[in-house]
């Protein structure tokens, strides 16, 4: 079978965008802290106070003594060093989904996976998931199946009920042995989850987040801690095995 080879106009066209969503994700990945970092000054509030407080212009903090000064200096040297790694993470993720996911897919996959690591880093400093987060990329997985980019609407749909059907039962079991160790953020993110990846792909992303969290729990020697990276990290990668092409 020979391979297609694509008339040179669509190429460079392709060759473009996947160079222009490469550049926004980077610079999508570089302010992804800073944002994340803004909803622990007005969390826990309701979606209207977050859109507002979120793009308000911040008060830089002053140093009035030299500890201070060498304190503030190790917190903004270590967020450059987080945006920049989150920034060639974000923009590696975009020419991933150029090179092995349909030409259709790629803003979509790359608006999944911005909510998905935007959801990462805000569990990861304040262990929560916020609606702000999670709803509308709940609504956001119907659109794109309602415009044929990913599942059908049927699969979406059944996806949904079942991420959020598998949480409220592990929730359910989990509270005979210890309290809050599965919150309502987690059980909104399943929910979401399934409305992108099916039933099918959500299984896929448990069953791999489940690793991943027992074996950074066995590294830390720790069994509590924030399940949205690890669920998050298996959720792109069912993303792609489900949809390379």
């Amino acid at each position: 079978m020979k391979r297609k080879i694509l008339p040179r106009k669509d190429f460079f066209f392709i060759t473009e965008t996947m160079v222009w969503i490469t550049l926004i994700s980077f610079f999508l990945g570089l302010i992804l802290p800073a944002v994340a970092s803004r909803f622990g000054k007005v969390l826990p509030a309701d979606p209207g106070t977050i859109l507002v407080r979120l793009w308000h212009r911040p008060r830089w903090p002053i140093a009035c003594t030299p500890a201070k000064t060498a304190r503030l200096r190790r917190k903004w040297g270590k967020m450059m060093v987080v945006s920049f790694a989150w920034g060639i993470t974000l923009a590696a993720l975009a020419i991933a989904t150029g090179l092995f996911l349909p030409s259709q897919m790629h803003v979509w996959a790359m608006v999944f996976i911005y909510f998905v690591a935007l959801g990462i880093v805000i569990d990861q400093q304040f262990c929560l998931l916020p609606d702000f987060v999670t709803i509308p990329l709940l609504l956001l997985g119907f659109l794109a199946a309602h415009q044929g980019h990913f599942l059908t609407m049927t699969d979406s749909l059944t996806g949904a009920f079942f991420g959020y059907g598998v949480s409220v039962v592990a929730v359910i079991v989990m509270t005979f042995f210890h309290r809050a160790v599965f919150g309502a953020g987690d059980v909104k993110m399943l929910t979401a989850l399934g409305a992108w990846l099916g039933a099918y792909g959500l299984n896929l992303a448990l069953l791999i987040s489940f690793m991943l969290f027992s074996a950074w729990s066995f590294v830390r020697r720790q069994g509590m801690g924030p399940f949205g990276p690890a669920l998050g990290i298996a959720a792109v990668f069912a993303l792609f095995y489900l949809y390379y092409q």
